[in-house]
């Protein structure tokens, strides 16, 4: 009973990124900022979770392969159009350790060239890893040829899956510590990139439950739930809810060891005051929901459940993203008070999704060859290592 006790006061003061003690002047289009932050994370994590799934032997997800792989393409020039835009447009209010006072010092990783290098360079590498890895997949597809091995593609795209996941890891911790935690001056933290990555997968592998569901209102292509996938997905749904509250534990277990009060003060603004109630928003819809709705058999049977408790799930992680920003420059910032960001955040949403909805007309959005492709066997008849699991 204290464990749980400990555990639930941790949470309560535990929020990814927080504050500085002294206020600087409110980034321009800050909202917008936030939303871009959370749509470049999870479509990201969309080509990972195809990376991840075909490294366990997850045969379930072979219909969602093409549809995660195709969230992070649509969202490919979003991505390397929108960091440019903010380094050149707003690094001096969202990056103000950019300017320091004259008898200040910084170290060589706080250059502006150097951020924009880093930056860039992961971008470039981890998009370009996976327009290759999505290509693989499509041209079985596209040429309907049957002079391509397909088991060799398989395998091709199985070696690929690690470094897709190690570029994935690498981009989004730099952009984790550019974007979250240096805003914070002389906060470190190792857990920090790792509940910010995580996050993202968690809400993306959220959002891919809707996403099908989205598509068949938009789109000619047909796409039947079996209730098998479904309770797949609320099992990896589960294990994500409860790793992403290991890992704000882990979090805060360090900063409430250290007592230091640059890190504790930071928690505070998102305890008590102002942030509170979005706080607990965002633990409510990142686990206390899912954790309580996940406990019922509807639930992990029911499409419409599931889209519900996903939307609830990325709710949760945006409110996540815009308290890793917003609170470091306002003691008071207000949604409402800034409808024209929010109104640009939603046709950011909208102009990917419509950019999603067009591949999907013009492209196969299920990996047909992968989906009918029978395992292969080994001399002695057992399935390589690679290919076992449920090919339900």
């Amino acid at each position: 009973m204290s464990s749980l006790l400990l555990i639930f006061l941790g949470l309560s003061t535990v929020s990814p990124a927080y504050a500085a003690s002294n206020e600087m002047a409110r980034p321009e289009f800050a909202i917008l900022i936030v939303s871009f932050l959370v749509l470049m994370g999870v479509t990201q994590a969309g080509v990972v979770f195809s990376a991840t799934t075909r490294l366990s032997g997850a045969k379930w997800a072979k219909s969602y392969y093409r549809l995660a792989d195709l969230i992070t393409m649509a969202f490919a020039p979003f991505a390397i159009g929108g960091f440019l835009l903010i380094y050149f447009q707003s690094s001096g209010e969202l990056f103000y350790w950019l300017s320091p006072a004259p008898e200040e010092h910084l170290s060589a990783y706080l250059n502006s060239d150097w951020l924009l290098f880093r930056n860039l360079f992961c971008l470039l590498v981890f998009y370009g890893l996976s327009a290759v890895y999505f290509w693989k997949s499509l041209r079985p597809d596209l040429s309907g040829s049957d002079n391509i091995d397909h088991q060799e593609v398989r395998d091709q795209l199985y070696w690929m899956s690690p470094l897709i996941i190690i570029a994935y890891i690498v981009c989004s911790t730099i952009i984790a510590w550019d974007f979250g935690m240096m805003l914070i001056p002389h906060w470190h933290s190792t857990v920090f990139p790792i509940h910010y990555w995580f996050g993202n997968a968690y809400a993306a592998t959220a959002a891919l439950i809707v996403l099908p569901v989205l598509l068949g209102r938009f789109s000619s292509s047909e796409f039947q739930f079996s209730t098998q996938q479904i309770r797949y997905f609320s099992m990896l749904v589960s294990g994500f809810m409860l790793l992403w509250l290991y890992f704000m534990w882990a979090q805060f277990f360090v900063m409430w060891f250290g007592n230091l009060p640059r890190e504790t003060d930071a928690l505070f603004r998102q305890m008590y005051g102002h942030y509170a109630p979005l706080y607990w928003t965002m633990v409510a819809g990142c686990f206390f929901i899912p954790f309580g709705s996940l406990i019922f058999a509807y639930f992990n049977r029911s499409v419409r459940a599931m889209c519900v408790l996903a939307l609830t799930i990325n709710l949760g992680n945006w409110i996540n993203k815009y308290l890793m920003v917003i609170p470091v420059y306002s003691a008071e910032d207000r949604i409402l008070d800034h409808l024209s960001e929010v109104a640009l955040s939603v046709g950011l949403l909208a102009a990917f999704v419509i950019v999603v909805v067009l591949f999907a007309r013009r492209l196969p959005v299920y990996s047909y060859w992968e989906i009918n492709l029978k395992p292969k066997t080994s001399v002695t008849g057992d399935l390589p290592t690679h290919e076992v699991g449920n090919y339900t």
